[in-house]
């Protein structure tokens, strides 16, 4: 059974008396403990696609899958429970709140699932602890660099146990240095940890880092790229 799994997704937007199809028959699964790469230029749908992979939106047409389930878009409530229990995101910015700590960032996902204060400090700094951040968990995202801040958003991606991450352009707002860290990073949560991940990204080189391949070209997966793992 795939962890993910998408059957002739579509999607397409109004703008003005015009409408633009954004995803164009799109069919793709992921399985467990992979790590995938979907690589696309600017406007290639891969945004789109990844917001439809993580429930924020719901396809004009075609059928989705999480763990074997197929989802229904009529409950809004069940879809944001099936968010903070299946899906972890890392974006290309951070969005760590300002006024709180790196563990109380970490820790926000399982607020909304009832745990006691205590359970839920002691998790985010093992999860910070994961993503060798622990020593900055009391401080806030000004006073970390921009990887150190995209390390304290995977921690918080993962400390809710989800079954897979979908990373949007993680190493996007990184330089090329601190980019190949953070998807060593990701790489290392998948190998040691099983760790299902989906990595949309424009580079090729931050593609690499991953076991399989899709590309997308104007809404459609044209080809698979097995390659070496570099």
């Amino acid at each position: 059974m795939s962890m993910l799994k998408a059957v002739d997704i579509y999607k397409s937007y109004k703008v003005g008396p015009t409408e633009v199809n954004v995803l164009r028959g799109i069919s793709i699964e992921v399985e467990r403990g992979e790590l995938l790469a979907v690589v696309g230029a600017s406007g290639s749908g891969k945004s789109t696609l990844v917001h439809m992979l993580g429930l924020l939106e719901r396809p004009t047409s075609g059928d989705y899958y999480v763990e074997g389930e197929k989802i229904c878009y009529d409950d809004d409530r069940a879809l944001s429970t099936l968010r903070n229990q299946k899906i972890g995101f890392v974006f290309q910015q951070y969005y760590l709140l300002p006024r709180l700590t790196a563990l109380d960032n970490v820790g926000l996902p399982l607020v909304y699932r009832g745990l006691r204060i205590s359970e839920i400090k002691e998790q985010a700094m093992a999860f910070l602890r994961k993503v060798g951040m622990e020593d900055r968990a009391h401080h806030r995202p000004n006073e970390m660099s921009g990887g150190q801040q995209q390390r304290v958003a995977i921690a918080r991606a993962i400390v809710g146990k989800p079954s897979v991450i979908l990373a949007d352009e993680p190493t996007g707002a990184l330089d090329t240095q601190t980019g190949q860290e953070i998807m060593a990073l990701i790489r290392k949560l998948n190998e040691e940890e099983g760790i299902t991940a989906v990595v949309i990204t424009h580079d090729p080189k931050i593609a690499m880092h991953c076991q399989r391949r899709e590309e997308i070209v104007d809404g459609l997966i044209v080809h698979q790229d097995q390659r070496e793992v570099v």
